[in-house]
């Protein structure tokens, strides 16, 4: 995993205090898919991207959705869709050599080697990436290092990465794919980017579809900021509890995109964009 898991328990423990104090509604649980005010007003099959959206008007979906304008595939996607598979390939690799290997010690070596063997990494970004790579190796080491002079049970195996759960449940897509969930019931989500309340409403969302196919709770979450891009790589957790308040956020975030949607209401241009919205130079 990406952090170690000292740094996630203690996340998860401030946490704790916060759900005792300020309880989920149930009515709120996604397996009340339904029922209002879970159930949606209508089955788009949105995504994630859609639902918590950079753009503070909404354009970007409706230039998709109803003008049919494809997006722009840029570096700032390209790079973040190469760091999620390189951190699912790499734990994937270590996983598979750490149960076919007594021995750990050239795992550094061998699983880095194998990763970028198997991953196509631009010349512009390469040295940030290998330096991700084995930064993860690292992390991963530690864990087993750390799991050999205690009950020998390795606390990273219980992490499932690439998980794909049905969203249509909720009116999302029938594809999400959440980064990781661990074996306590946390979903973990990687951005690249800096924090953001977008960020809050995703992993929320995430919670919610997996409660409505799984009918079990779904209380935290973990959103791991990788940063540094050019330099060393800087890794950062922000601990979730996906409360009431998320949850309506979520639902509310939901169902305006759908009036808007199926109304067809053209959104103002927002007065500010970021650099690296995919519809930008169609939006102007």
């Amino acid at each position: 995993m990406p952090i170690p898991s000292y740094v996630m328990l203690k996340e998860l423990r401030k946490l704790h205090l916060r759900r005792y104090q300020d309880p989920i509604d149930e009515s709120l649980r996604g397996w009340n898919w339904d029922r209002p005010p879970v159930k949606p007003r209508a089955y788009l099959g949105l995504t994630i991207n859609e639902v918590a959206s950079y753009c503070p008007t909404r354009r970007d979906v409706w230039l998709r959705r109803i003008t049919k304008v494809v997006p722009e595939v840029n570096e700032a996607l390209k790079l973040g869709s190469l760091i999620h598979d390189v951190i699912h390939t790499t734990i994937e690799y270590f996983r598979k050599y750490v149960s076919s290997s007594v021995d750990i010690l050239n795992a550094y070596n061998d699983v880095v080697s194998e990763v970028l063997k198997n991953s196509t990494i631009p010349e512009q970004s390469s040295g940030w990436v290998i330096n991700l790579i084995k930064y993860v190796v690292i992390q991963l080491l530690a864990e087993v290092s750390w799991s050999s002079v205690g009950d020998g049970i390795n606390p990273w195996l219980p992490w499932i990465s690439e998980v794909r759960v049905d969203g249509s449940l909720l009116g999302l897509s029938k594809n999400l794919r959440i980064d990781a969930i661990t074996g306590s019931n946390v979903v973990v989500d990687f951005k690249i980017a800096k924090p953001s309340e977008n960020h809050r409403i995703a992993i929320t969302a995430y919670a919610m579809a997996l409660e409505a196919n799984l009918e079990v709770p779904i209380d935290y979450g973990l959103i791991i900021y990788i940063n540094g891009l050019n330099n060393t790589p800087k890794v950062s957790v922000e601990s979730i509890y996906i409360s009431s308040d998320l949850r309506k956020d979520f639902i509310d975030a939901r169902d305006e995109l759908i009036d808007m949607v199926i109304s067809e209401r053209e959104p103002p241009k927002a007065t500010s964009c970021s650099p690296t919205c995919p519809f930008r130079n169609s939006c102007r």
